[in-house]
This record gives structure tokens, C-alpha cells and sequence, in this order.
């Protein structure tokens, strides 16, 4: 029971896929609202309700635009250290479910004599079939207010009963780099439908990081202000 749409952003197609299956068990046992809230979103997103002018707006900036750029390599390692020592981050290794989850289809593709590596979509796809936590993939999101709008996809949201986790694969890893577009995802979200309890989490292959989105707006925004950085541009949407 999977409910498809397509949207375009600027000149691309993304495909919203929710599965009703898994969401709608959720519901049926789980007394959280914040259950319910995501349901009423993904029928407003399924039905077409959103602003398509802002995601083919070309002049607006993408959420995947959000990175910690122009900072050394050795200054963003003794940073990431740092946040995985005090518990900012919750750092898991290839053993956990998600990278299990990915090395599942790259051994499926093996199998199937496929040579070229799985990409974004096969792995999505495959988790949200598989997992029963699993509600949808490509869910476009945006904001628009006095500071200017923006627009993005989140790749994956999965939920139990007590926890919303906004999910993002990135093959490549560098979660630090890429924690800004992540983080921004999951402060859209928890602002925009007053969710209580949400995490962040951002996956490959080998790793796996689990976050409070909060922190891109207290320990990354100390970072960056006390080394000299200026350029914040999500703090803006906040």
C-alpha cells in the first residue's frame, strides 16, 4: 500500500512515496499526536496541496544548499570528537540497523549481477518496504515567512510510538559537513507541525549518526561564531 506522487523542483521529478500499511499501524496503537500530524501532512502532500511556485522558484535556495563549508578538515575532526564525546551525537557503527539496511541492497544488487552501485532510490525504496517504522521517501518541504523562503526533500521520515526521526542517506558520509541541510530538515518539521519528540538521523554505508536537531542552533552555532564563521544562512528561517 504505497501512495505516489510526483512533484517537479526546479526542472527535476522527486516522487513522494508513503506507505499507508505502516503508517496506518502506527496509528491504530499509538496514542501520540504527533502520529496523527504527520498523517494529515502526507494526505495534504498526496493530494498535491503544496506551493509548487516556491519549489520551481529558481532565485529560492535549497536545503541541500546548507553545509559546513570553507572549514579545515583537522579544525570540523577535533569538532566532531568533541560532540561525539559529550553525547551531541550518538555515533553507530556498521553493525547498526541503518548501515545493515543499506549493505542489504548493495548485496541484493551483487546478487542480481548488477555492477553499477545501488543509488539514492533503490535504497530508500528498499527501506521503506522493509522496515515497519518506515511512513515515506521524498517528502518535499518548505517555509515561508518576512526572512525569505526555501524549499527541500526530506529522504526518509520513519516513527514509533514515541519518536518522529527525520532520516537522510548520504553515501558519501561527511554527516558534519552535510548536518546543517539534515538539522534544518528536522527544525522545519518539528516547527511546522509542533511535533514534540524528534530526531535526526544521517546514514551510510559504514555509520550512522543519531542528533537533536537543537543542535544546529546551539553547539554548531558556537562553533562557528567563535572561530569566525558568519556565514549561518539557515538561522535566518528560525
Amino acid at each position: 500500500m504505497i501512495k505516489r506522487k510526483n512533484f517537479h523542483h526546479k526542472g527535476l521529478v522527486y516522487s513522494f512515496n508513503w506507505n499507508l500499511e505502516n503508517h496506518k499501524k502506527l496509528k491504530e496503537i499509538s496514542n501520540n499526536p504527533d502520529i496523527i500530524k504527520l498523517w494529515n501532512f502526507f494526505e495534504r502532500i498526496g493530494k498535491g496541496d503544496i506551493p509548487n511556485q516556491l519549489f520551481n522558484d529558481y532565485n529560492l535556495p535549497r536545503i541541500s544548499q546548507f553545509k559546513l563549508s570553507g572549514i579545515s578538515p583537522k579544525l570540523l575532526g577535533s569538532f566532531k570528537t568533541k560532540l561525539i564525546r559529550q553525547g551531541k551525537i550518538k555515533r553507530l557503527d556498521e553493525t547498526s540497523k541503518y548501515a545493515k539496511m543499506v549493505q542489504s541492497v548493495f548485496r541484493n544488487f551483487r546478487q542480481n549481477g548488477l555492477k553499477e552501485k545501488p543509488n539514492h532510490e533503490a535504497v530508500l525504496k528498499n527501506i521503506l518496504i522493509k522496515d515497519e517504522e518506515s511512513l515515506a521517501i521524498e517528502i518535499p518541504v518548505w517555509k515561508r515567512g518576512q526572512n525569505g523562503s526555501l524549499t527541500g526533500h526530506i529522504d526518509l521520515i520513519q516513527a514509533n510510538e514515541n519518536l518522529i526521526k527525520i532520516i537522510d542517506y548520504k553515501p558519501e558520509g561527511r554527516f558534519l559537513w552535510s548536518l546543517p541541510q539534515v538539522a534544518t530538515y528536522g527544525n522545519l518539521i518539528k516547527n511546522l507541525l509542533k511535533i514534540k519528540k524528534l530526531r535526526c538521523i544521517s546514514f551510510s554505508l559504514r555509520e550512522v549518526w543519531e542528533y537533536d536537531p537543537e543542535i544546529l542552533l546551539s553547539d554548531i552555532k558556537d562553533f562557528l561564531v567563535n572561530h569566525g564563521y558568519g556565514d549561518r544562512k539557515w538561522e535566518k528561517y528560525f
